[in-house]
């Protein structure tokens, strides 16, 4: 009893615990699946799943009416493909570096929409969180550490990072004219076309890096249908987290323990753990993340 009534007083960090604990399960998996298939695949088969998934949800809750058209058509098409293009490079990251690190480029997203929204909308940031952004870009190079040579999948991280940044500063404007239903099924239904072309186009020699379908085998379906429903749900306690508080803060101040689930995880699954220096810069980066989203 007294379990449940400190649950219950604490409802937002359990929900937002459990997205984030879903979230890197989902790099874990992707991280595993990734052997055999390109990320532009595993992109494909996660939002073609997650899209029957989507529906099926507002079946059951009998949201369909909420699908509404709005202005701004081209806005909504551009955080579908920017998002697409967050992910799928967040997905090679995965494949090409250790989870921990792909989770933590992953994480400095919010980080750049604090600037963009400052561009965009205004918003100010104190001096404390302009010390936050300074201090989260020396974080970044004490992860990637130059010195011993940047990678691919270093590069492909930061641009990624960039991506899902964009693609959040754009929901800001789109939910003035579209419910948030009608921006999920979107950018479910982009990145299943999006991706879905490149792979067709790579059945004739005409794809990016060499993508093309690849059949799964029963192994990889299992890990695809897994992914599927560890994206939904992430998203389901993510949406419940932010609902069981008025300070969205929380929640994505908590968002920030994916970091620490991933690494765990990468381990698991045979990652090495992060030098001191990479892990001096983890703790910064989720120091000032947590620091900007206290504020905004």
């Amino acid at each position: 009893m007294a379990y449940s009534r400190f649950l219950m007083r604490h409802l937002c960090v359990y929900y937002a615990l459990m997205a984030s604990f879903y979230n890197a399960s989902i790099g874990a998996l992707a991280k595993l699946i990734s052997v055999e298939m390109s990320s532009f695949e595993i992109v494909f088969w996660r939002n073609f799943f997650g899209l029957w998934l989507t529906l099926y949800a507002l079946k059951k809750a009998r949201a369909f009416g909420d699908l509404k058209a709005g202005e701004h058509f081209w806005l909504l098409a551009f955080r579908g493909a920017i998002g697409v293009c967050g992910m799928t490079a967040f997905f090679y990251n995965i494949a090409n570096s250790e989870l921990g690190t792909a989770f933590t480029l992953y994480k400095i997203a919010p980080i750049f929409t604090a600037l963009m929204a400052g561009y965009f909308f205004g918003e100010k940031l104190s001096f404390v969180g302009w010390v936050a952004v300074l201090a989260s870009f020396v974080g970044v190079m004490l992860v990637l550490q130059p010195s011993l040579g940047i990678r691919t999948s270093d590069i492909v991280g930061v641009v990624g990072a960039m991506c899902s940044a964009m693609a959040m500063t754009s929901v800001r404007a789109l939910r003035k004219y579209y419910t948030a239903n009608t921006i999920v099924l979107s950018y479910m239904i982009a990145g299943a076309l999006l991706t879905g072309v490149i792979l067709l186009l790579g059945e004739f020699g005409w794809g990016i890096g060499g993508a093309h379908f690849v059949s799964p085998s029963l192994k990889g379906w299992c890990l695809l249908v897994l992914i599927a429903f560890g994206g939904y749900y992430f998203q389901l306690y993510l949406t419940k987290a932010f609902a069981a508080t008025r300070n969205s803060g929380v929640p994505a101040s908590i968002g920030y323990s994916e970091i620490i689930f991933s690494i765990v995880l990468g381990l698991i699954l045979g990652d090495t753990l992060p030098n001191t220096s990479a892990l001096f810069g983890i703790a910064i980066i989720i120091i000032a993340g947590i620091v900007i989203a206290r504020q905004r």
